[in-house]
């Protein structure tokens, strides 16, 4: 397991971190995955061989909070 912190500067609300949530959780490949609404930070914990860090940064854009 591997883990990645990234900055998602619209983070503002716990609705947008259940949307968060929704958005990676069910990611192949990622096992946990932690919202920081003060810090504006999404810590992910993932397996490398299932999941790159590009793909749920593309994930976390799409949800409608591009990583910064």
């Amino acid at each position: 397991m591997a883990t990645t912190i990234l900055t998602a500067p619209n983070i503002k609300c716990d609705g947008c971190a259940q949307t968060i949530t929704k958005a990676l959780a069910p990611l192949p490949g990622v096992e946990k995955v932690q919202v920081h609404i003060e810090r504006k930070r999404v810590t992910v914990t993932y397996e490398p061989g299932m999941i790159s860090v590009a793909s749920i940064k593309v994930k976390l854009a799409e949800a409608g909070f591009p990583p910064g």
